[in-house]
């Protein structure tokens, strides 16, 4: 049982409004209770703590009442600044006509809106790891004008049952609220095919409880998933997703030609050893990383 030094603080705390707090002194009562082996108490107090009525903010940005807690949405969600757009990302004409009609979409809902129809709200981009798929998501964010929160799957997977499909929900109930591109990178750590022999019954839950959120959320902006193992999906979450984009390995030259315009906006050349370098790597990523350490050795050289 709690003691009452920590009941006073933790009234005082919730008398005060003080809702950070009050949370923070909510869980350590739940982990001591779990050390000294009531696990289904401690199960009980966690899970009480995801409606609390608090109203700060994530990055600026309010969480919704009686569903999120706001530390947890602190802890989950990574805002990330984007200046990427449409055209620095290098894609097929297909995939950007389909990336470009979501913009429109977006900019002409009311429009739509009138006329009965609704525009797809629900993303997924698939292909090889470093194939342009984040900065593809980075790029419609920066297109609508939202801002681009990243999930933490470290803070989203729960060590209880049933605690993962509370976070989600969280999740997509701030998405709901807010307008906002909510990215799940690498989807592939929460929706992978059900009825696995080597998982246990949760993972499959927490499968089911994604697919229910993606289908029942009505969102102010949008959910972006990626993966780079599309085939380990299960099969039901891409009828959850209004639009699927595939974004193949890109060629040698592709990487070439992605690098040199890296390269004009840090203001330098492609020199003979970086084009080399460049020459020997297979995607977007690695070639991203190779120009901007180029061009930290020539600033730093400047000095």
């Amino acid at each position: 049982m709690p003691t009452i030094d920590q009941l006073s603080k933790l009234f005082k705390a919730i008398a005060s409004k003080d809702f950070l707090s009050s949370e923070q002194l909510a869980r350590q009562i739940a982990a001591e209770e779990e050390k000294k082996g009531h696990r289904t108490a401690a199960q009980l107090l966690k899970g009480s703590l995801v409606t609390n009525g608090a109203k700060p903010a994530v990055d600026g940005y309010p969480a919704p009442d009686a569903v999120a807690s706001p530390a947890f949405l602190m802890g989950a969600l990574s805002r990330q600044p984007s200046s990427v757009t449409l055209r620095d990302v290098r894609m097929g004409k297909s995939q950007r006509a389909s990336l470009e009609e979501l913009v429109k979409e977006f900019e002409q809902q009311a429009f739509l809106k009138v006329r009965g129809v609704h525009r797809r709200t629900k993303l997924i981009l698939h292909g090889p790891p470093g194939c342009g798929k984040s900065m593809a998501a980075r790029a419609l964010a920066n297109e609508m004008k939202l801002p681009l929160f990243v999930v933490r799957f470290d803070s989203v997977i729960g060590a209880y049952l049933g605690q993962t499909a509370i976070n989600l929900r969280q999740l997509f109930h701030f998405a709901e609220v807010n307008q906002c591109v909510l990215l799940f990178d690498e989807i592939d750590a929460l929706g992978k095919r059900r009825g696995s022999l080597t998982d246990v019954g949760e993972l499959d839950r927490v499968v089911i409880a994604l697919m229910q959120e993606l289908e029942l959320s009505e969102l102010q902006g949008f959910i972006v998933a990626t993966s780079n193992l599309p085939t380990t999906l299960d099969s039901a979450l891409w009828r959850r997703f209004h639009l699927s984009v595939e974004l193949p390995r890109p060629s040698k030259r592709d990487v070439l030609e992605f690098a040199r315009a890296k390269a004009r906006t840090f203001k330098i050349s492609m020199s003979e050893p970086l084009q080399r370098r460049v020459a020997a790597l297979r995607n977007y990523a690695d070639a991203e990383v190779a120009v901007e350490n180029e061009a930290r050795r020539l600033a730093l050289s400047s000095l």
